[in-house]
C-alpha cells in the first residue's frame, strides 16, 4: 500500500542574542525594509486618491525600485512589495481606508531572509554573521527551509528568529464516525464554547485577568516623553505581558483541541461572522478578541485533519438557538439577554447555549450523511 504525503508548514522560533554591533546592523536592515514599505504604500495611497485602478498602481509599485547593494536583501524587498500589493488590492476594493506607514518605534520589526545557517548554539545570517541562539530543537526529517524572519520584539527588548519549514507528513486514514462520538460546540462569551452535553470549556480569559496590570503599564508610559528611556521601559513591560497573554491563550487552545480530538470522531461548529458581531454590538469586541474563537477553530481543524477526523462547519444562518432541540419546534429569535428558553410545545427548559450546541451537532451529523 502506497502511503500518501502532504506538505505542511511548521514555524520553529529561537531566541537570539546579538552583540551591540550586530544590533546596529539589524536596525539598518529593519530601516531598509520599513523605508521600502513606506515608499510603496505612499504610491498606493496617492494612486487611489487620484482615482487610479489597481493595475496602474501595481505597475507603478513594481517599477519603483529600492536600491540595495547586497543581493540577499532583494528577497526581503520582494516579500515587502508583495505585502504592499496585497494591501493595495484591499485599498482599491475599499476594504481599508489607507495603508498605514510603518513607524520606527513600533512594538515589532522584522526582516526576511531566504536562507540562513543554523547549528545547536548559533545562527548564521548573511551580511550579519554568527549570532548566539537559545532553545534549539532538531528539525523533522526531510524538512526544507522556506524562509527565515528575524524579529526584534517588545520595543527592542528581545530578538528572535522564526524559521518556516516545509515538512512532508503522511496523510492519516479517514476514521469512521459514530453518532455517539460526534460533538457539537456552540460559541459562548463566557468560556469560549458549550458542548451538546452542556459542558462549558471554562476558558479563563487571560487578557481580562491581566487587564488592570496592562492599564498600569500604559498609564505609566503616558507620563513620560515618547521615545525616552523610561517610556521604552514601560512599553516593553506592557508588550511582554501582551505576548505572555497570547502564549497562555495559544497553549490553552491547543490543550483543548487535543482533548476534543482524542474523545470524539467528528466535531461540529457554527461559522461566525466576527466582524459583523463586533459592528452590531461593540460591547462584545473585548471578549471576542480575548476568546479568539476563529484561531481555536483553525487549531482544532488542523489537529483533526492530522488524525483523520473531521471538523464540520454549520452555516451561520442556521437558526441553532431558535429551534427546540427536544421536539424541533421553532421558537423564534431571542435577544442575547435571554440565557434559558422554555419550549411552549414540549415544556422543556434548557440553557440557550446548550440547546444551540445540540442543534449544531444534529445539523452537522446530517451533513456527514
Amino acid at each position: 500500500m502506497n502511503t500518501k504525503f502532504e506538505t505542511v508548514f511548521r514555524t520553529y522560533s529561537y531566541r537570539l542574542y546579538p552583540t551591540k554591533m550586530q544590533q546596529l546592523e539589524l536596525k539598518a536592515l529593519f530601516d531598509l525594509q520599513d523605508h521600502a514599505f513606506n515608499d510603496w504604500a505612499d504610491l498606493a495611497n496617492r494612486g487611489v486618491a487620484q482615482g487610479k485602478n489597481y493595475e496602474t498602481i501595481q505597475k507603478e509599485i513594481e517599477s519603483h525600485e529600492i536600491l540595495t547593494e547586497r543581493r540577499e536583501d532583494r528577497y526581503a524587498l520582494s516579500v515587502t512589495r508583495s505585502h504592499v500589493l496585497t494591501l493595495a488590492r484591499r485599498l482599491c476594493d475599499h476594504q481599508i481606508e489607507r495603508i498605514r506607514f510603518r513607524l520606527p518605534d513600533r512594538q515589532q520589526r522584522s526582516f526576511t531572509y531566504k536562507t540562513v545557517g543554523i547549528s545547536e548554539h548559533y545562527l548564521v545570517i548573511p551580511s550579519i554573521g554568527t549570532i548566539a541562539i537559545r532553545g534549539y530543537r532538531p528539525f523533522p526529517d526531510h524538512a526544507e527551509l522556506r524562509y527565515a524572519k528575524i524579529l526584534v520584539d517588545c520595543y527592542g527588548a528581545e530578538y528572535r528568529v522564526d524559521l518556516v519549514l516545509a515538512v512532508s507528513l503522511p496523510i492519516a486514514e479517514e476514521q469512521p464516525v459514530l453518532y455517539e462520538n460526534v460533538v457539537g460546540l456552540d460559541y459562548t462569551q463566557n468560556g469560549l464554547y458549550v458542548t451538546n452535553t452542556g459542558e462549558n470549556a471554562g476558558y479563563p480569559g487571560y487578557r481580562r485577568i491581566a487587564q488592570e496590570q496592562l492599564r498600569r503599564y500604559h498609564r505609566a508610559a503616558a507620563r513620560f516623553r515618547p521615545g525616552s528611556r523610561r517610556w521604552y521601559k514601560q512599553k516593553q513591560r506592557a508588550a511582554k505581558l501582551e505576548r505572555h497573554i497570547v502564549y497562555q491563550r495559544r497553549n490553552w487552545q491547543y490543550q483543548q483541541a487535543y482533548k476534543l480530538c482524542k474523545e470524539h470522531d467528528a466535531i461540529c461548529v457554527e461559522t461566525l461572522d466576527l466582524a459583523a458581531m463586533k459592528q452590531a454590538n461593540p460591547s462584545l469586541a473585548s471578549k471576542l478578541n480575548d476568546n479568539a474563537c476563529a484561531a481555536f477553530f483553525r487549531k482544532l481543524e488542523q489537529i483533526l485533519h492530522q488524525n483523520g477526523k473531521k471538523l464540520i462547519r454549520v452555516d451561520q444562518h442556521y437558526p441553532s438557538s431558535q429551534i427546540c432541540s427536544c421536539c424541533g419546534a421553532y421558537l423564534g429569535k431571542q435577544p442575547l439577554s435571554v440565557k434559558s428558553i422554555t419550549c411552549p410545545h414540549c415544556g422543556v427548559t434548557i440553557r440557550r447555549d446548550h440547546n444551540a450546541a445540540r442543534n449544531i451537532r444534529d445539523e452537522g451529523f446530517r451533513h456527514l450523511e
